[in-house]
């Protein structure tokens, strides 16, 4: 039964991204029919091009609460390689949403609805929530192993999906403020969706925090409202991220630069440096260092901790 549900999963996969990316390349399909099993799948996550469980719009619609991600329910989901053309705007959702318990984000669906009626009349094909689209406690250790790397991949959803969110009344949560940076920051008409952002109500403080880093800094404007992690070592990664970010966005750099320096950050996490033409020269990124190097001139960020071994024995919840 579950070699038969996995080989179902790999074939849906297959037939969908032949609408979504037509011209696109045999290896990702090679390598994930290379795969035997599910557990195969998760544990070899590590070690090759990256895929991502994606909800099918009739499994996202249909559910009265969030769904937990059960190896059970393969037949919701699809799989798409993180390779361009196959995650993007016009058939991909991300959702953000606020954790209300350990046990489930949103125990009695409110803000799912909210979504769901939100999303409903649009067009679209599949959605990707966390607590829904990777692995959560308890874990096994292939499990664990594909939650790290979804975990630190995330960037390259948020950059290519379209964006969803319902947030109840204003709480400092970090990866809430991320997740929303990582979109408005990377699209063309960031001003305009910050704006939008900010005449919502459960969103406005988040787009008023981004404006805010923009101009006096990352570090003072988390302070100043106290944002908070349930990991200090996230809080960490995270602030480092929200500073390249930043200061991408205030030197004024083409749009496709600042997609292209974060997906290295997002692709190549072992690489000390990194070293790309730009619209204002040559840059230059030390990660572990915390410079960036355009035109000789050298800004700085909080430098990057080493993600080489992090284990989530316990609950993780993105806030």
């Amino acid at each position: 039964m579950a070699s038969s549900a996995w080989n179902s999963l790999v074939h849906r996969s297959l037939e969908a991204w032949g609408s979504l990316n037509k011209d696109h390349p045999t290896l990702p399909a090679n390598i994930l029919r290379s795969f035997a099993s599910l557990e195969d799948f998760l544990s070899g996550s590590s070690g090759s091009l990256m895929f991502w469980f994606f909800q099918r719009r009739e499994a996202f619609l249909l559910q009265k609460s969030m769904t937990k991600w059960s190896s059970k329910n393969l037949e919701d989901y699809i799989i798409l390689p993180a390779s361009t053309g196959f995650v993007t705007r016009t058939e991909c959702f991300f959702v953000s949403h606020f954790w209300q318990t350990n046990d489930d984000p949103d125990p009695d669906g409110k803000y799912l609805r909210l979504i769901q009626e939100n999303l409903q009349p649009q067009t679209w094909s599949y959605v990707w929530v966390d607590w829904s689209c990777i692995p959560q406690y308890p874990r096994t250790q292939n499990e664990e192993t594909y939650f790290l790397r979804g975990i630190q991949t995330m960037s390259g959803i948020i950059r290519n999906s379209g964006f969803v969110w319902f947030y109840p009344p204003f709480r400092p949560r970090l990866w809430i403020l991320y997740e929303v940076a990582e979109y408005v920051l990377t699209i063309d008409d960031s001003a305009d969706t910050i704006s939008y952002m900010g005449a919502s109500e459960d969103s406005s403080m988040f787009s008023e925090h981004i404006r805010e880093m923009l101009e006096q800094g990352v570090r003072p404007t988390l302070e100043k409202y106290g944002y908070i992690c349930s990991y200090e070592r996230d809080k960490e990664f995270l602030t480092s991220w929200l500073e390249v970010l930043v200061l991408l966005r205030k030197l004024c750099l083409d749009i496709d630069d600042i997609r292209a320096s974060l997906d290295y950050l997002t692709w190549f996490p072992r690489t000390k440096k990194m070293y790309r033409p730009t619209t204002k020269g040559l840059m230059e990124m030390s990660r572990y260092e915390g410079t960036l190097v355009i035109n000789g001139d050298c800004y700085q960020f909080s430098p990057f901790q080493n993600w080489v071994s992090i284990c989530y024995n316990e609950y993780f919840t993105l806030c």
